[in-house]
């Protein structure tokens, strides 16, 4: 079975489309090794073994099903481990007066797939306020968690700037500390005053933790997803999930908040790309909204079209993207996105050439003659320059 139908069935199982769940005779050419690497590749393997189980009459091989089962168990030890990993950072954080919101991993598992098993996950990501970094990161070290900069206090300034966040390793899974959803370069214009002054309690793992409220929590579901590009299909499930789970959406908040934001376009071409890869049902005025953008329109048909086959190398999200310059909607934010992206130079500089802090802005011309100048001449030269 070629790749093409192992995608169509991948999608079909995810979604429980009957096209393909009923069709008993579908699994007997299945190239299960590939549809495995696909589904891992996507970070969809608990979704696609729950729907193999649920086709255990349905011509799905013994062998197969047994796998399946095995496989989710392992999923729900493992995930219920890093749950109670973020629940003993946020009850350390918390006992010390520091407000955290978790979002994505195991906490979006439980909201949106109902089930820990069900969603993959390599970090824990949770928000905090920018005026806190520090007493966060150190909370964080007194719990056996590092990280490895080696940054000057200038240095370390512009890092806490532009990056959002930090990520610091320890016993378990890597814990991302945020201050921002995104880095600054991609001038995402989020109110995070406002964001915070919203948040609601969540019972999570046996412990009261503060969340994003619903209409919030999609937006920034969709800023992550345009961030790194849809490129696994997790993200699209993540929001066609939370969308079905929570049926009293408001969306009037929802298209106000994007618009004001300035990352409708954004919220739009994740809604449109969820329509388009897993059928997911919107109302009839969610529709409206999509229509009245056509480049998201034309972007969410594109990436639907391609998407198991982007044709593209990943990139990085500090180098200039035509698809991330086309996601801002306003002008002032396609020139805050082109400025700082070209211009700021990150930590691969500091370690490049040693800068005193008292001549910081040094940092900036070398950066650009690095990027711009030496960097592609070098590639030239080494023949790998395209």
């Amino acid at each position: 079975m070629h790749d093409t139908t192992l995608h169509k069935l991948l999608l079909g199982l995810i979604s429980s489309d009957p096209v393909f769940t009923n069709n008993q005779g579908i699994f007997k050419t299945v190239d299960w090794t590939r549809l495995v690497e696909i589904a891992y590749q996507h970070g969809v393997n608990g979704l696609l073994c729950r729907g193999l189980l649920q086709q255990r009459e349905g011509g799905v091989p013994v062998d197969i099903a047994e796998a399946c089962d095995l496989h989710m168990k392992s999923c729900a030890d493992h995930n219920q481990k890093l749950a109670d990993q973020l629940s003993n950072i946020l009850g350390v954080l918390s006992s010390r007066g520091i407000p955290v919101i978790p979002f994505k991993g195991p906490v979006l598992a439980m909201k949106a797939y109902g089930d820990l098993s069900l969603r993959s996950f390599r970090d824990l990501d949770f928000l905090i306020h920018h005026g806190q970094i520090e007493v966060v990161l150190s909370l964080l070290r007194e719990l056996g968690y590092h990280n490895e900069h080696g940054l000057s206090p200038r240095q370390w300034q512009a890092f806490k700037n532009y990056a959002g966040q930090d990520i610091m390793f320890g016993e378990g899974v890597p814990v991302e500390p945020h201050w921002q959803f995104a880095p600054s370069t991609l001038a995402l214009n989020v109110d995070y005053d406002s964001l915070w002054q919203r948040v609601v309690s969540y019972q999570f793992n046996d412990q009261i933790v503060q969340s994003l409220v619903p209409e919030d929590e999609l937006i920034v579901l969709c800023l992550h997803g345009a961030k790194e590009k849809w490129s696994k299909l997790k993200w699209v499930v993540d929001v066609a999930k939370f969308v079905n789970v929570h049926a009293s959406l408001d969306w009037g908040v929802v298209f106000r908040r994007s618009e004001s934001q300035g990352v409708a376009r954004i919220v739009r071409l994740a809604l449109s790309i969820s329509q388009q890869l897993l059928s997911l049902s919107l109302p009839d005025q969610v529709v409206r909204w999509l229509n009245k953008d056509v480049v998201a329109g034309e972007w969410a048909k594109q990436i639907a079209t391609d998407f198991f086959n982007p044709g593209q190398e990943d990139i990085s999200i500090y180098k200039l993207s035509y698809f991330h310059w086309k996601m801002r909607e306003r002008i002032r934010d396609k020139v805050k996105y082109l400025a700082r992206t070209v211009a700021q130079p990150r930590v691969q500089h500091f370690s490049s050439i040693k800068i005193p802090d008292s001549m910081f802005v040094a940092y900036y011309p070398f950066k650009l003659l690095h990027d711009y100048m030496a960097l592609p001449v070098w590639k030239l030269l080494k023949g790998t320059y395209k």
